[in-house]
């Protein structure tokens, strides 16, 4: 792709990013619950730009710090924001929080990732990997429980959901089948030596993912209940060019988690793996596909087609769109994830906390 090409999708994108502000802000502001204020960020600088972790924090998660040092560690849930590697921004799932600190009474990160088509892949797997490394390194500090961790994305940020741990195990294992190496691994190897052992991911909350990138959208389109209710190919363009503007990489697990191994699938994702997806989007077949492939090989999958809706039918700013149907789903999705805190908790040794 040239570069006046990239230029046009850079213009394309900051004009998209602009609406879409106003539409997350009509989205937050038109009907209860209101979204929670972040707690506050931390940056991870990357050299040209930065990392920025957004920490939304439950009221217990205050009462019981003293001195500065928490009396005990939070669960956490690190989240992906939707937008096609393109759009959005790590406050755009403010609505989830709220569930998840009320329901989970978790720490919730959201991570705002490099977007394309200034940073293509593979710069936002890359930034996952990264926010969970820097966790690890300072959990004691920040009152996490980093042995309770687990993922949740929307859209894109479904696909960072699947394909950061994948991305995270093929830079702890190095093993000499890897072709690709993760940027800033060398200059990380002493973070990861030191922390990545404590990290454990123990479920998978993905919501309408894309998670194959080689078949092309008209054909998924074409195949799609509703295919007037689908993305529009502009935006569907924008993204996918802006993301993966070579076309190699599309084929990537890392980019397309379909095409990992069942050996790296089975060793790199959790047990519990929630997949909810919408009966009116193109992407609804291959999530599908891709929750029996996990059942074949020993997962725990629960999965739900949410009826009637497109994608990120959530995520609409229209003020008389049915909330409550949305809060239901999001409520009992954080009711399954507090219990797997639960089961998951080992009491961390004093001289830890």
């Amino acid at each position: 792709m040239t570069t006046s090409s990239r230029w046009w999708l850079h213009v394309q994108a900051v004009f998209w990013r602009f609406l879409m502000r106003i539409g997350m802000f009509l989205h937050d502001i038109s009907s209860p619950p209101c979204p929670p204020r972040r707690s506050f960020i931390r940056s991870i600088p990357t050299g040209d730009s930065r990392i920025d972790l957004y920490f939304y924090c439950p009221p217990e998660y205050y009462r019981l710090r003293k001195n500065g040092q928490p009396t005990r560690r939070f669960p956490v849930l690190v989240n992906f924001h939707g937008g096609g590697f393109t759009l959005g921004c790590a406050t755009d799932d403010g609505r989830w929080a709220h569930y998840v600190l009320e329901e989970a009474c978790a720490v919730m990160v959201s991570v705002g990732y490099r977007r394309a088509p200034e940073h293509p892949f593979p710069a936002a797997v890359d930034d996952g990997v990264q926010a969970l490394l820097y966790l690890a390194a300072h959990a004691a500090e920040l009152g996490l429980d980093v042995s309770r961790i687990a993922l949740s994305g929307f859209s894109a940020g479904g696909n960072l959901a699947v394909t950061v741990p994948l991305r995270l195990r093929s830079l702890l294992t190095r093993t000499a089948s890897e072709t690709s190496v993760i940027s800033r691994a060398e200059s990380s190897a002493q973070l990861i030596e030191t922390s990545a052992s404590e990290l454990n991911i123990v479920a998978i909350f993905c919501w309408y993912p894309i998670l194959d990138f080689e078949e092309s959208r008209d054909h998924r389109r074409a195949m799609s209940t509703m295919p007037n209710k689908t993305l529009p190919s502009f935006f569907t363009t924008l993204f996918d060019q802006s993301y993966l503007p070579h076309f190699e990489d599309r084929r990537s697990p890392y980019a397309s988690p379909v095409k990992a191994t069942d050996e790296v699938l089975r060793e790199s994702l959790p047990h519990d793996i929630f997949i909810y997806v919408c009966e009116w989007d193109m992407l609804l077949n291959e999530g599908q596909q891709f929750m029996r492939r996990l059942e074949t090989i020993g997962k725990h999958v629960r999965a739900m087609m949410i009826e009637k809706v497109p994608h990120a039918w959530d995520k609409s700013p229209n003020p008389f769109r049915d909330q409550d149907s949305v809060n239901v789903l999001y409520r009992d999705a954080c009711a399954d994830m507090k219990t797997i805190f639960e089961h998951s908790f080992r009491p961390v040794p004093e001289d830890e906390v």
